[in-house]
């Protein structure tokens, strides 16, 4: 008995404790949306979760708004075979990294420009903080230029808007077909007509060679 009180009940608590902890810590993990220590491991995550099978990491950068109502703090571009999807990650509690939002999704598209973490900054200054990047897998592109804008629903003529206001930025190479611009602040029309959520952000983009001979334009308003 004596044996049973001080050499096996204590270690049956001290078991029962680190259950005990173990569920705790793993109930915590579940209400803060399953978070993981790394990037990688949470977009393999959100794969698994998605059915997806496990990408190709293409190429990844940070995200940098002064100003933003939403704290995109990384993307990631993965490869799944001719596709390629681009995600955003948030850190919580400044460790671990939250499930990722799918920002764009480019089926087998050899060229494909679009606004990753579009945010709303203001709404009463009709302002977004936009990062234009860009899936370009021609052999021969050496150089990508993007417009970028925020265009009414309203809005008829999309070339004379991007004329008017649109953002001009160039695009870097950041890894295999990813290429990414830089944190750019755009703004909706004056035209008090329609809302700032009455539209999108549009990029449209260009691909040169070289020798600075234009190869295509990727352009979703035109047609």
């Amino acid at each position: 008995m004596s044996r049973f009180r001080y050499s096996i009940l204590p270690r049956i608590c001290l078991i029962f404790s680190i259950l005990v902890l173990l569920s705790g810590l793993w109930v915590l993990w579940l209400s803060l949306g399953r978070p993981m220590p790394t990037i990688a491991l949470a977009c393999r995550q959100a794969e698994t979760a998605s059915l997806l099978p496990h990408g190709r990491t293409a190429a990844r950068g940070s995200i940098r708004y002064q100003v933003t109502t939403w704290r995109p703090e990384a993307w990631l571009a993965r490869r799944y075979g001719d596709d390629v999807r681009v995600y955003s990650f948030s850190r919580v509690y400044g460790v671990f990294w939250e499930e990722p939002w799918l920002e764009f999704y480019a089926p087998d598209s050899d060229f494909v420009a679009f606004p990753a973490d579009a945010t709303l900054i203001s709404i009463s200054e009709r302002s977004y903080a936009v990062t234009p990047m860009a899936v370009c897998d021609l052999p021969d592109a050496a150089r990508l230029e993007a417009d970028v804008i925020w265009l009414g629903d309203w809005e008829d003529d999309p070339a004379a808007a991007v004329a008017e206001r649109g953002v001009t930025a160039e695009l870097t190479h950041a890894g295999d077909c990813i290429w990414v611009g830089p944190a750019l602040s755009i703004s909706g029309p004056d035209d008090p007509g329609g809302s700032i959520v009455d539209g999108s952000v549009i990029v449209c983009c260009r691909a040169y060679d070289a020798e600075g001979n234009l190869l295509a334009v990727y352009d979703p308003t035109a047609g």
